[in-house]
C-alpha cells in the first residue's frame, strides 16, 4: 500500500471520527479540544528547547574557532 492509500485512509477514519465527537458528545471535543492545545504547547516548548540548544552549540562553535585562530597565530609566531 503507497503512501497515498495510507494518508488518504487516515485522513477519511480522522474525519469519520471527527463528525461523530462534533455530532455525538460535546465532552468528548472538549477532551479533543485539550488534548490537542497539550500537544501545540508541548510542541512549542520542545521548539523552544531545540533553539536554545542551538544557540548554545553555535557559541561553543564560535569559541572553539576563535582558540583554534589564537593557537595557530601563536604557532605562527614561534
Amino acid at each position: 500500500m503507497n503512501n497515498w492509500w495510507k494518508y488518504g485512509l487516515v485522513f477519511v477514519g480522522g474525519a469519520v471520527v471527527g463528525a461523530l465527537v462534533y455530532k455525538n458528545s460535546k465532552e468528548i471535543r472538549n477532551l479533543c479540544t485539550k488534548a490537542v492545545g497539550g500537544i501545540m504547547d508541548l510542541k512549542d516548548k520542545a521548539m523552544e528547547t531545540a533553539e536554545i540548544m542551538k544557540e548554545g552549540a553555535e557559541d561553543l562553535l564560535a569559541e572553539a574557532e576563535a582558540q583554534r585562530k589564537a593557537a595557530g597565530t601563536e604557532g605562527a609566531k614561534a
